[in-house]
């Protein structure tokens, strides 16, 4: 068997060339997750995308010609043609974004897929604020689609199903002047709308955003939003570090986890809800309080930070993992319904599932497979804050027992009595077995040396011989003199 070297040399150079390629034109790479979990709402993309998905495609596509009807009919044509001729011109850049590159799907279909997908984008959450009469229209007629959380949470939250933003952008290049008659970017009514449901979901309220740097996917908007503020985190997360890393356990020896919020109670360190944060990432801990912004928990909670930290998960050189140290301490310290409890108390956790059960098991399953340093201040950003915490919550507990035990006459004296009598009971028993053991000891000694005494005064006897003055025969010699009178009477 031979290998052609020549051609082996070819093929991985071109996917070198690709790899590299690749790099400089996109930092997102947009995975393709379970397969079995389709978008219930709407699938955007290459990685749901199915032509037998007819009410999907049948919807996308009357929102396309909704569209197109701004313009005459005999201009449709033209129309349409101009957005499937720039989409192609980004072909190469729309398929980089994708990890598997979209291979499945040839030219053709890619485009096609691009061009309907992105414009019923534009059309539900662009063109009704974009002074477009028909589509505004049925904005309104809709209420919001912003306000249709199960249709967010698919085209928003979900990293697999997400498009370039740069396709967007090209699609409203095309309409401008045609159909929108406002002049304003698709970017900035975008931020507009994911500044307002993170507000409204009480996850941010930062509203200054440099949209100068376009955003990879709508996803990706979404996280530019969730940055912890500089002078609450330990250390600003650092970007270019990978978060797919074991935790260490060479830096300080010691507890490598977050623990319950339970736990730190028993152990005196206060819980508060944090009011003047600016995002949900915003924790610190001020001497023995931890103060912890409001979650509002929902359906779609899971959805949301699970994407994101997955966004982090598969872009760590340019994101960093911030939102995923934040989900790994929200998970530990709400593992149980009795955690959920406290923090809901404490109005940290604002739930609406049907019990503290549910959200627990939610939070004990949100970062199932995720890795993530614990104990590397690049990875994690609250690595000092949980420092501090275990060195709080151990020197209370200390303190807390010893406290406990010095008061314990004052809360319960009968069951101080109990001890101290359990204690002298111990004491009595003890001291009986010590002398017991002694006393059985001495004596078999003693009746040992009482035998070896008499054996050898036995021997010292003779046959049937007594000591002078009337001694009395010693048990030998009472044996021997037996055995003579009976051999005697025998032979008699």
């Amino acid at each position: 068997m031979t290998i052609d070297i020549e051609s082996l040399v070819k093929d991985v150079k071109i996917c070198w060339q690709r790899a590299e390629g690749a790099k400089s034109r996109s930092g997102c790479k947009i995975p393709s997750l379970d397969q079995r979990d389709r978008p219930a709402a709407m699938c955007i993309g290459p990685n749901h995308h199915n032509p037998f998905y007819r009410q999907m495609e049948e919807e996308k596509k009357a929102m396309l010609y909704s569209i197109l009807t701004q313009v005459d009919e005999q201009h449709k044509a033209a129309v349409l043609t101009r957005l499937m001729d720039a989409i192609k011109a980004l072909e190469n850049e729309a398929r980089d974004h994708y990890l598997d590159r979209a291979e499945s799907m040839s030219s053709s279909e890619f485009v096609q897929m691009l061009v309907i997908d992105g414009c019923y984008i534009l059309g539900k959450f662009v063109l009704p604020h974009s002074c477009c009469p028909s589509t505004s229209d049925d904005g309104a007629q809709n209420g919001s689609a912003m306000q249709n959380m199960e249709l967010v949470r698919d085209v928003f939250y979900r990293l697999d199903n997400q498009i370039p933003f740069c396709v967007l952008d090209e699609i409203h290049k095309v309409l401008h002047g045609k159909i929108i008659r406002s002049c304003t970017a698709v970017a900035d009514v975008l931020v507009t709308h994911v500044g307002d449901l993170l507000e409204n979901l009480s996850y941010s309220r930062v509203h200054a955003l440099d949209v100068h740097a376009s955003p990879w996917h709508l996803l990706h908007l979404l996280h530019t939003r969730l940055q912890p503020t500089a002078e609450w985190g330990s250390e600003k997360p650092t970007k270019g570090a990978t978060a797919h890393v074991v935790v260490s356990c060479a830096s300080t020896p010691g507890f490598y986890r977050w623990r319950p919020a339970t736990q730190y109670d028993a152990a005196g360190v206060r819980f508060r809800k944090f009011d003047g944060s600016s995002c949900i990432l915003d924790v610190k801990l001020d001497g023995a309080t931890l103060r912890v912004p409001s979650l509002v928990v929902d359906t779609n909670t899971y959805a949301l930070l699970r994407n994101l930290m997955m966004l982090e998960q598969h872009n760590p050189d340019q994101l960093g993992s911030h939102v995923t140290a934040y989900c790994v301490f929200l998970s530990q310290l709400a593992g149980t319904p009795g955690d959920v409890a406290l923090l809901a108390r404490k109005g940290i956790i604002v739930h609406l599932l049907p019990s503290d059960s549910d959200v627990a098991v939610m939070f004990a399953g949100l970062c199932v497979g995720i890795t993530i340093g614990m104990d590397e201040p690049k990875h994690n950003y609250l690595h000092k804050e949980r420092n501090d915490l275990e060195r709080i919550y151990n020197s209370r507990l200390m303190v807390q027992h010893t406290r406990n035990c010095m008061t314990l006459p004052h809360r319960n004296p009968m069951l101080v009595v109990a001890l101290l009598a359990a204690t002298l009971g111990l004491l009595i028993v003890f001291f009986a077995l010590i002398g017991s053991t002694g006393w059985h000891h001495h004596h078999r000694h003693a009746h040992r040396d009482v035998k070896r005494e008499e054996v050898a005064g036995g021997y010292a006897g003779g046959d049937g011989a007594t000591e002078e003055g009337g001694g009395r025969p010693t048990p030998m010699t009472l044996l021997v003199t037996a055995g003579d009178a009976e051999a005697k009477g025998r032979t008699g």
